[in-house]
């Protein structure tokens, strides 16, 4: 019996890691500029950059932010298709931009093909990312639904290091090649061993697939119980609503409001700024060491964040994490944005040139164990199926939105109120995010996607099940 739960466990992420091959394609995407873009604005050698003359700062910028601006376009269209042709579908379309953008990387030779190519990538980054998070919530059993949605920050993670620390020493269509792998894979796998959602089967009236869906994700042959779990909360979130009707229901009014709140707190804790600008940040803080080795051990400490959160996310309540993660957040930026004040006033900080690694540490790390994957995870659990793809779609638009607006004012705001008051205007916003978090969020942990709903409906049973515990 053990034998056999244990490997209906493993099946089910096997099915999760072939999905989120496409999160990591999309990791790729935003570690690329950090070891690519030195070489087109630095170099003149052809064996390192593959353009006739080295890259301007504009030139550059637009390569390092087109990324985000195409994921902002994607998700507008993916909820819609997802919702028509299956998830697994636009999964499987989704992946051609990214591998497409790869292969124009193996043959740009102007700064043109490596704006299309930047482009491709973010278009097909954000339809993935706005249709992943549902799959997995809605092929994930109630226990292991945390564990699943971990797989996707992970993989990030785990790419992001690839490019830190290979990125240096290869080509840009050497890694162009090597992009292209995980590409290949996840078209072979996921096309033809792993099945589409049971819900998008029920909410279209095809049981007898749903339930072959479900026997294949469960690697058993009774699966009665949790098709008519499904089949319940499919009935009770029945009618499909525009995105305009939405307001008129009081619970998807408040899953509204609970993805501006979320999405506005995980883009303005600044994750983005400080991940895009980190060796700039070292550099400008005097760490002790230089700033490219202080990259790569944030990448190692973000990996490992990932990991611990994988053994804890079952035993801790989500509200529990994201609260004190953003609380450890907060902190650490306090911290940095005072050791930059000190600095820029001209004190000697040489005895404190550890305060900023460590804190970046701590703030990477707190990320990476609630808000980079259990926000993505709270937002499929409380999203209806009816309108799940719709909202996910809109989370996906306003949070690349957001990503791109933080990451590309970050640099003049500091070079105008310094570095200091850039970190403490990011502390600012987590500071109101904690608060927002305590009253707002509702605890969804071995929750039923029936339960979920309840609580939101505000049913007195339920009420109490909303409360900040472990």
């Amino acid at each position: 019996m053990a034998e056999a739960e244990s490997r209906r466990g493993w099946h089910l992420y096997i099915c999760v890691a072939s999905v989120n091959l496409m999160s990591m394609i999309g990791g790729m995407g935003y570690g690329w500029p950090s070891p690519f873009i030195p070489k087109l604005n630095g170099a003149i050698d052809s064996d390192i950059n593959p353009l006739p003359q080295p890259t301007t700062v504009m030139e550059d910028a637009w390569i390092a932010s087109l990324h985000t601006l195409g994921s902002i376009f994607g998700p507008l269209f993916a909820g819609v298709l997802a919702d028509r042709y299956g998830k697994k579908v636009v999964l499987i379309v989704t992946s051609l931009p990214m591998l497409a953008a790869n292969v124009v990387l193996i043959f740009a030779n102007s700064v043109t093909l490596f704006y299309i190519a930047r482009f491709l990538w973010g278009l097909g980054n954000g339809c993935a990312l706005s249709v992943i998070p549902a799959y997995v919530s809605e092929v994930s059993e109630i226990h292991n639904r945390g564990i699943t949605s971990l797989f996707m920050p992970l993989m990030v993670c785990a790419s992001q290091n690839l490019l830190y620390f290979v990125g240096p020493y290869v080509t840009v269509k050497t890694m162009a090649i090597m992009s292209l792998v995980p590409s290949f894979i996840f078209l072979l796998h996921f096309g033809f061993y792993v099945p589409e959602s049971p819900y998008y089967y029920v909410l279209r009236g095809e049981t007898e697939k749903a339930e072959k869906s479900l026997k294949e994700l469960r690697q058993i042959t009774d699966v009665k119980k949790e098709l008519l779990g499904i089949i319940q909360t499919a009935e009770e979130t029945k009618t499909k609503l525009s995105f305009k009707e939405i307001f008129l229901s009081k619970v998807l009014r408040k899953c509204f409001v609970i993805t501006i709140g979320l999405m506005f707190i995980q883009q303005f804790s600044g994750v983005l700024a400080i991940v895009t600008y980190l060796q700039t940040i070292f550099n400008s803080a005097g760490s002790f060491l230089p700033g490219h080795i202080c990259v790569m051990i944030v990448g190692v400490f973000q990996t490992g964040s990932v990991l611990v959160t994988i053994y804890i996310v079952e035993k801790i309540n989500r509200k529990s994490l994201m609260i004190s993660s953003y609380t450890g957040m907060l902190v650490s930026l306090i911290i940095l944005g005072t050791y930059f004040y000190f600095l820029d006033a001209g004190y000697n900080l040489a005895c404190f040139s550890w305060a900023p690694i460590t804190s970046i540490l701590i703030y990477i790390c707190c990320f990476n164990i609630a808000p980079g994957g259990l926000t993505w995870t709270i937002l499929g659990e409380i999203f209806p199926s009816n309108v799940k793809s719709t909202l996910s779609s809109f989370a996906a638009v306003y949070v690349f939105s957001l990503a791109f607006l933080v990451s590309f004012v970050f640099p003049p705001v500091s070079k105008l109120v310094g570095m200091a008051w850039s970190m403490w205007i990011f502390a600012i916003s987590l500071s109101f995010g904690v608060c927002f978090l305590v009253f707002a969020l509702p605890e969804t942990r071995n929750k039923s996607f029936t339960e979920i709903q309840r609580i939101l409906r505000g049913d007195t049973k339920d009420k109490l099940e909303t409360g900040h515990r472990c």
